[in-house]
């Protein structure tokens, strides 16, 4: 099978790249043959032939150069157009080349849209009679944007990304002429699409995480909270700058010496210089795992977004006690909201992470608990297998 995707799957340091390649691997653990066919953009670029040997061996990445940085000529001119200026810069001559070729070369029985995205390559593609297309939404991209034109105060950007919103919510319901079925990452989605792809077929189709994963166990301190997440998200910015400004200051008056440390890739000059009572910048670190093994609470602050939160599973998975805000519950898979707290406003974000720093006893019971559940119900192995079953069973075009 081939999967199309708009950046890298490796490293896997964000949510995007983290659910494609754990889909891969997940695969090929049940059979599948796996070709990735990705963009490879200035913001995000990593050489295929840098990928460890073992994993290449597993399957094959194919990388395009892409140029899609934002164009603001192209973007302010974008308010005439149709289209979401979204969709317009993932839209490449190179890429599309590139993928005509490989299909000249290689049938596939799946092709597989990993994003929102990347769907408009199948109108300029000729697809065999036996090949199915399918969608992998990540999350609904217009809801994204809607939560972030609400959360903005510039006036004119408000109306601009609030346009964009109103074009991608379009957009998106047009798309299931284009394609066979849906994977939504998450509960939310999945409900969402049955509601506007009623003729299509849908599978919920969670990230699972790899059970072989290990780290060496640390003695973890019990006044520290930490936030992993790439820092050119803007919903990940969003939240941590209302976290650090609404509820660390709380917590931090009551618990002088804890700590709160931040890793991501791509953060600007602002976090490298910040400088905030008991805050600590990593910048990029080698592996996620290995920073969180000694620390305690993981944040996810979200205030805006959609789909499945994976730094939730993973820190899940390493049995941390997790602390997030309703948008980010939203949409985890069935069961886990047992596992994690979730905090609908300032002040219960605060007292459900002083309970934790209280009783510390309380938050490892959790986290503990909580690995059991991810190794037992979301592994990629069984996920996968339940989702080539399904691909085996949609009708043929």
């Amino acid at each position: 099978m081939l999967l199309l995707a708009k950046k890298p799957p490796y490293p896997a340091h964000d949510g995007e790249a983290i659910a494609i390649l754990q889909l891969a691997k997940g695969l090929v653990a049940n059979g599948a043959v796996v070709t990735i066919l990705y963009m490879n953009t200035r913001k995000h670029h990593f050489e295929a032939a840098e990928i460890p040997e073992d994993l290449q061996k597993q399957i094959r990445f194919i990388g395009v150069d892409v140029n899609n940085d934002v164009q603001p000529l192209a973007a302010l001119f974008n308010i005439f157009s149709p289209l979401p200026y979204h969709v317009v810069r993932f839209k490449s001559n190179t890429y599309l080349n590139a993928l005509k070729q490989l299909l000249h070369q290689q049938q596939f029985d799946v092709i597989q849209a990993e994003g929102l995205y990347l769907i408009q390559y199948f109108q300029f593609i000729t697809i065999p009679k036996n090949t199915k297309l399918i969608y992998r939404s990540h999350n609904i991209e217009a809801a994204i944007w809607s939560d972030i034109t609400n959360n903005t105060r510039s006036i004119f950007k408000k109306w601009y990304l609030g346009l964009q919103a109103k074009k991608l919510y379009r957009y998106e319901k047009k798309q299931p002429a284009l394609i066979d079925a849906v994977l939504p990452i998450s509960t939310a989605d999945t409900l969402f699409y049955r509601e506007h792809f009623n003729n299509l077929p849908i599978h919920h189709t969670p990230t699972g995480v790899e059970l072989t994963a290990s780290v060496i166990p640390k003695e973890i301190n019990t006044r520290t909270l930490y936030f992993i997440g790439g820092l050119d998200w803007i919903p990940n910015v969003e939240g941590l700058f209302w976290f650090m400004d609404e509820v660390f200051p709380a917590l931090l008056n009551r618990f002088p010496d804890l700590t709160f440390h931040i890793a991501g890739r791509n953060g600007d000059a602002g976090w490298k210089s910040m400088q905030r009572p008991g805050i600590i910048y990593h910048g990029a670190v080698p592996e996620a795992a290995d920073f969180a093994s000694d620390k305690y609470i993981c944040i996810v602050p979200l205030l805006s977004g959609s789909g499945m939160k994976i730094k939730i599973i993973e820190a899940m998975f390493l049995g941390k006690p997790v602390v997030t805000t309703s948008k980010g519950a939203s949409g985890m898979p069935d069961g886990t909201s047992d596992y994690f707290y979730t905090a609908s406003s300032v002040q219960t974000f605060i007292q459900q992470v002083t309970t934790l720093l209280e009783q510390p006893e309380i938050g490892k019971q959790k986290g503990l608990q909580a690995k059991t559940f991810v190794e037992q119900q979301l592994s990629h192995s069984a996920i996968t297998q339940q989702l080539i079953e399904f691909y085996q069973n949609l009708p043929l075009r």
